[in-house]
């Protein structure tokens, strides 16, 4: 089980975005207590289905 902080900086992403990544249910997430974690499992999943909804060449010159 990650942290919201682990999670964001295993992806490289601000805080702001992995809120909304396990808001939205893009990434599987449980409340334990008061807190949100990210199972390792739920992570990857993410990391290996392409869930981001961009195309190959978003940064077209």
């Amino acid at each position: 089980m990650l942290t919201m902080q682990e999670a964001k900086d295993l992806l490289r992403v601000s805080y702001r975005t992995i809120h909304r990544l396990v808001s939205n249910n893009t990434i599987l997430s449980m409340k334990v207590g008061r807190v949100i974690r990210i199972p390792q499992s739920g992570l990857e999943k993410f990391i290996f289905n392409d869930t981001s909804g961009g195309s190959d060449n978003d940064y077209q010159q």
